[in-house]
């Protein structure tokens, strides 16, 4: 019964991200705050979740091949368990084959569609006995639309993007930032073993990569503000920031609040980050964070970053914009990305990058130095934004501009960076 309970909560998930186009991480704690389930389970149904969503379209693919009732014509409910039981066939090798067969007819007659039984039991029996883990299709393989997948090409070139995209497919480490303020990776590292949680070093960055760490809020380590969650790959942007103690730096978009975090550990704690949000319960977010992290340097306060602001021009040391972006970096962390954004959106959000660029421009003072960075790999947000924006600034210089791709410990980022001259 709790197998079946598993399998419905997470039917339940997949009908919310795909069908309604809600996010999986948010959707998962919402149902998960609903349900009884233990904390094994929970672990479970989000391996379940994120699983099938990675391989969304592939296991589409061998449900169409199988099946005389396309997909799209299904009811939701079977077509979510299906979409389940596909991906423990094909993609959970822990579970076996009889047991997600069986236990995927349990629940359809447990819901009440017992007509449909019989139909769940031969598709998946079908299923199980071939074998459709190969496909000369790449995009299918990986579960890419046909757009966005010429669009990776277009963006990455060939090989780039196929290697994009098998770094993208597997699951995501879970990497946080020592708070050197507090304390050395080497001490937190001894901490987080006596809590149980193994962990790897970064070579050349204060990062530690957590093994199975479980609920992180629930350590004793996480509660004293020794570290706090960070993708590795986003502290290139901390980099090349560079940010010095005294100085007054602006995080323009600064929510959830990693960079900001980083920045003041950078500065010693001593001088200023103002960190802007348009979100009240984000701003109250990122007061919780400085705080429990002992980082009294920051100023966390509400502000439409599109909108100048004339007390802080020519204010800040440095600026760092981290954009609104489509998000095609995280695709590891945020597999969804790949069939909730269109084309029409990337544009859309290089409007509104432009628009904020252009603010963020004016906060910085002569000689400082302003950053612009995106967790994804479109042109039209990245390269063509730093273009535009040389051409409506002539009094900024470009400093550096790198493309970042997903690497085992980071997602994809883009980083450039800007000198005013004058």
């Amino acid at each position: 019964m709790q197998q079946n309970n598993e399998r419905k909560v997470a039917a339940r998930v997949l009908h919310e991200v795909i069908e309604n186009k809600a996010y999986t991480n948010i959707t998962l704690r919402k149902v998960f705050a609903e349900s009884n389930l233990d904390s094994r389970a929970k672990a479970f149904v989000t391996d379940m979740v994120n699983e099938t969503m990675r391989n969304l379209l592939h296991i589409d693919h061998v449900l169409n091949s199988f099946s005389k009732t396309p997909v799209a014509k299904m009811k939701p409910f079977i077509r979510n368990l299906l979409r389940i039981s596909v991906c423990q066939l094909l993609y959970m090798e822990e579970i076996p084959p009889h047991a997600a067969i069986n236990e995927a007819v349990r629940l359809t007659k447990q819901v009440g569609l017992v007509g449909l039984s019989g139909f769940v039991n031969g598709v998946l029996r079908n299923i199980s006995r071939a074998n459709m883990h190969q496909t000369s299709d790449f995009a299918i393989k990986y579960s890419y639309p046909t757009w966005l997948w010429e669009k990776l090409v277009y963006w990455l070139g060939q090989k780039e993007a196929e290697a994009f995209a098998i770094t993208s497919h597997s699951p995501p480490s879970v990497s946080v930032c020592v708070n050197t303020y507090k304390t050395t990776v080497e001490d937190l590292q001894k901490l987080l073993e006596a809590e149980g949680v193994t962990s790897e070093e970064l070579e050349t960055k204060p990062f530690l990569v957590l093994k199975k760490p479980g609920d992180i809020s629930r350590l004793a380590s996480f509660k004293k503000g020794m570290f706090f969650v960070m993708d590795s790959g986003a502290y290139s942007a901390i980099i090349e920031l560079d940010p010095k103690p005294g100085q007054t730096i602006i995080d323009m978009c600064a929510a959830p609040g990693g960079k900001s975090f980083a920045t003041a550990v950078k500065m010693e704690n001593r001088g200023q980050v103002l960190s802007f949000d348009l979100h009240k319960h984000k701003v109250e977010l990122l007061k919780q964070g400085a705080l429990r992290l002992g980082l009294s340097c920051i100023s966390p306060a509400m502000q439409d970053s599109s909108v100048l602001n004339p007390k802080l021009e020519n204010l800040a040391d440095a600026v760092l914009l981290d954009a609104p972006c489509s998000g095609f970096g995280t695709i590891r962390k945020h597999p969804e990305m790949k069939y909730s954004r269109t084309m029409k959106d990337v544009l859309e959000l290089a409007k509104i990058q432009n628009e904020l660029i252009n603010t963020a421009a004016k906060y910085v003072k002569p000689g400082g130095k302003l950053v612009y960075c995106t967790c994804t790999v479109t042109k039209e947000e990245n390269q063509h934004v730093v273009e535009k924006f040389l051409k409506q600034n002539e009094n900024f210089k470009l400093k550096s501009s790198k493309q970042l791709l997903p690497m085992s410990d980071s997602d994809a980022f883009f980083v450039a960076s800007f000198i005013k001259v004058i």
